[in-house]
């Protein structure tokens, strides 16, 4: 049994759904988590950034979902299918020390093409590593590079025990055509699934927003909704 003290942040506008009001649980500054306690909290539906781990808590929305994936169960629609095959000679490739500086100017150019409104908040180098890494956390990446070896897209992940907790994942806007974010999360299932291991946690679905509604087109999946994880049954 552990003790951790959370707290409530001030409202601020909601950056899925911006007409409403957003609050969150977060834990204290500078709070040293392990491996087994960040399981546990990924298991309760918080999440991770930075060094500090954190949950909605709105009071007139509760759209925000933690969704995970059980990897046995999974299978890949036809055009999940159509994506594996066309991608096939790609090379993916798991790195336990992930390469921060090659990393940021693909960040970079994803967020100044993918999110705009995000790029004066997270443009910032040292922001960028602070919010993607920990420093308790076993956090690496998956690497996904066309056969010349150029890096085309990147998956941060954390290594928890009942699985893998997706981070973020960001690619080069030029190889849209490769559908990388989907690729890279089927990716992620197969090698969750290679290691015995249960489940991918993809964050928070959210119904009305579309940059967060996509997750449930990775079937089946399970929502922890009223406290407890159950099935959704999404698109």
């Amino acid at each position: 049994m552990f003790k951790l003290r959370l707290y409530q942040s001030i409202p601020y506008s909601c950056p899925y759904i911006p007409a409403n009001t957003a609050h969150h649980y977060t834990t204290e500054p500078n709070i040293v988590l392990n491996s087994s306690i960040y399981s546990h909290l990924i298991n309760m539906g918080f999440r991770r950034a930075g060094d500090r781990i954190h949950k909605p808590n709105c009071t007139t929305c509760q759209q925000c979902v933690s969704l995970r994936i059980p990897v046995s169960e999974f299978s890949p629609s036809r055009s999940q299918r159509r994506i594996i095959n066309k991608n096939s000679t790609l090379n993916i490739v798991a790195v336990e020390q992930p390469q921060h500086e090659q990393y940021y100017s693909l960040y970079y150019k994803y967020i100044t093409q993918r999110h705009p409104e995000t790029e004066s908040m997270l443009h910032v180098q040292d922001t960028f590593e602070e919010f993607f890494f920990s420093s308790w956390s076993e956090t690496f990446s998956i690497e996904i590079r066309l056969p010349s070896n150029k890096l085309i897209c990147v998956a941060i992940c954390d290594r928890i025990e009942q699985g893998w907790s997706a981070v973020y994942t960001f690619f080069d806007t030029d190889y849209a055509n490769y559908s990388l974010g989907t690729f890279s999360i089927l990716s992620q299932i197969d090698l969750v699934k290679n290691q015995g291991l249960d489940y991918l946690y993809l964050g928070y679905w959210i119904k009305d927003c579309d940059k967060m509604n996509y997750k449930t087109q990775f079937k089946p999946c399970e929502g922890f909704i009223n406290e407890q994880w159950e099935s959704i049954k999404g698109n």
